[in-house]
């Protein structure tokens, strides 16, 4: 028995031996010969032929959900897996003849693909069988090379790894169109006048050179803290409305008007000296509008339960932010705030206290 691939050719390299081809297999393929063991993952330690990093389940999970909510709009993007075929393969007439019960195919980049599209014809098989031969169907593109030694395949790993980037977290929120979070967050900066051209859409942090308020990954963090579990785009134009309102609002009763467009330098000035406009503070807000979310609060009610905001002494050497958590002293002697969970819950815990919100029990 053969398994048959058409493919393309690809040279690597000057020498004829220097041979790749260009191919696809169906999901429903993956799946069985992962199942056969004719797709082989060398990824524990003590194997002497170990050419691959170890299996994170979590991430095998992450990418079988992907799938499933993908794969019926033809938006599963994903590229192409990586193999060493030993023996080398035949090929004549465009496609590759492999003996199924002799070779391996050992995989060089991707493993956690395969996995996760096997995962997901488990998944669907149990609550959607009727979708399995669809899912089935679907193909992954597969880069083949042909008969790497161990030294060569060892080094395809480390090439095909060291050499990618993943974007920043705020430029994937940019091109996202699928997540709900994301999708409100990108409609604040639509609606709330502080947010419109003031929120870095391609960069994590913000450089002393950057005269943007937040980034939109600090914004996209916010908006999953205000509304947490959010998985569905169904009905998302009252929650948007209100939290347009809450940012609004809260921009409102800020001392000084904070987070209106600055220069440069003013922000620079702005983020030494005042905790308005840091990460911690907007994250702890998103928290805050949970709270009020959840207690049934009118967009039109906000301000007035904003309002003492205004009363806080935002400044970051403050003693109050020292004495909740929320800054720590720096070596300089000057106070610092960290960008951490814990830092994030000491500011919601504080901000609950000037609103006047008592924690629901349990919370912390």
């Amino acid at each position: 028995m053969e398994l048959v691939l058409r493919a393309v050719p690809v040279r690597r390299g000057v020498q004829q031996i220097h041979q790749s081809y260009v191919a696809s297999l169906f999901f429903g393929d993956v799946g069985r010969l992962l199942n056969d063991e004719r797709l082989y993952i060398p990824n524990e330690p003590d194997l002497p032929d170990f050419a691959q990093r170890k299996l994170n389940p979590t991430r095998v999970k992450a990418i079988a959900r992907y799938i499933m909510e993908t794969y019926q709009d033809g938006t599963t993007f994903f590229p192409p897996i990586c193999v060493n075929v030993q023996p080398s393969p035949t090929y004549r007439d465009g496609c590759l003849y492999l003996p199924y019960h002799s070779v391996s195919l050992r995989l060089t980049d991707g493993q956690h693909r395969c996995f996760g599209i096997r995962q997901a014809l488990k998944d669907i098989q149990a609550e959607q069988a009727v979708n399995l031969p669809i899912l089935s169907q679907l193909e992954i593109g597969i880069l083949i090379y042909a008969g790497l030694p161990l030294d060569e395949e060892r080094q395809a790993f480390r090439d095909q790894n060291l050499l990618v980037q993943r974007p920043s977290v705020s430029l994937s929120h940019t091109f996202d169109r699928r997540s709900p979070t994301v999708l409100i967050a990108k409609d604040l900066l639509k609606r709330v006048p502080q947010f419109r051209d003031n929120v870095e859409m391609v960069e994590n942090s913000l450089g002393k050179h950057n005269s943007k308020l937040l980034t939109l990954s600090t914004l996209v963090t916010a908006t999953k803290h205000m509304f947490p579990n959010l998985n569905s785009q169904k009905d998302l134009e009252a929650r948007i409305e209100w939290a347009a309102t809450f940012w609004a609002a809260a921009a409102s009763v800020l001392p000084d008007d904070p987070w209106r467009i600055k220069s440069k330098e003013e922000r620079a000035i702005q983020r030494q000296e005042s905790l308005t406009v840091s990460a911690v503070v907007l994250q702890a807000l998103g928290m805050l509008a949970r709270d009020l979310f959840l207690e049934g609060v009118a967009a039109e009610n906000l301000v007035k339960w904003l309002v003492r905001l205004g009363e806080i002494d935002w400044r970051k050497g403050n003693e109050l932010w020292l004495k909740q958590g929320v800054t720590q002293v720096g070596a300089t002697g000057e106070a610092i705030i960290s960008n951490t969970k814990t830092t994030v819950d000491a500011c919601h815990r504080l901000l609950q206290e000037f609103v006047g919100i008592v924690p629901v029990s349990g919370d912390k």
